[in-house]
């Protein structure tokens, strides 16, 4: 069985310059946790996931942290606490504030699939890599995504539910 025959055809893509706030809400809205982003062409650029956005806050929020650490006086737990809600909002607006692509790790290595690929193909890059979900390229251009759902859903021998079907 191939690729095309399990993954979902009417794909949820983020446009990379939008800003993750819109972003966010476009998951939140669609109840998916990570979507392809595409370019103003619509070739992928990478795989935007709700744990970016976490993980990119909580990266400002410990280099500001550590930063005023080694950098101010003994300040008294009020204090201390009040700073760091005001440096954790900072983050979150910042972060909010930026583009789709400024989240995307530097470091991501896109794993992909073609139409054609195995459904097996498929389960071994998932369980391989640990990712939650895979573009389906034709050329550098997302056809249609595949998750550990769709896998789940096909090893069953159950059709997804209706609003997860393409």
């Amino acid at each position: 069985m191939s690729v095309n025959n399990v993954m979902t055809k009417d794909v949820l893509c983020i446009p990379a310059e939008e800003d993750v706030k819109d972003a966010w809400m476009i998951l939140m809205e669609a109840d998916v946790s990570g979507a392809p982003v595409v370019d103003s062409t619509g070739a992928l650029v990478g795989i935007m996931s709700t744990t970016d956005i976490f993980r990119t806050i909580m990266d400002r929020v410990r280099k500001a942290r550590t930063l005023r650490e080694s950098t101010s006086q003994e300040q008294d737990p009020v204090a201390a606490e009040r700073e760091a809600q005001r440096e954790f909002s900072l983050a979150v607006r910042a972060v909010t504030d930026s583009k789709v692509t400024m989240i995307l790790p530097k470091d991501q290595k896109i794993i992909s699939l073609s139409p054609e690929d195995s459904f097996e193909r498929a389960l071994h890059l998932i369980a391989e890599h640990g990712v939650n979900r895979l573009p389906v390229l034709k050329g550098n251009h997302v056809v249609g995504i595949i998750t550990r759902q769709d896998i789940i859903w096909q090893i069953a021998g159950r059709p997804p539910p209706q609003e997860h079907q393409s």
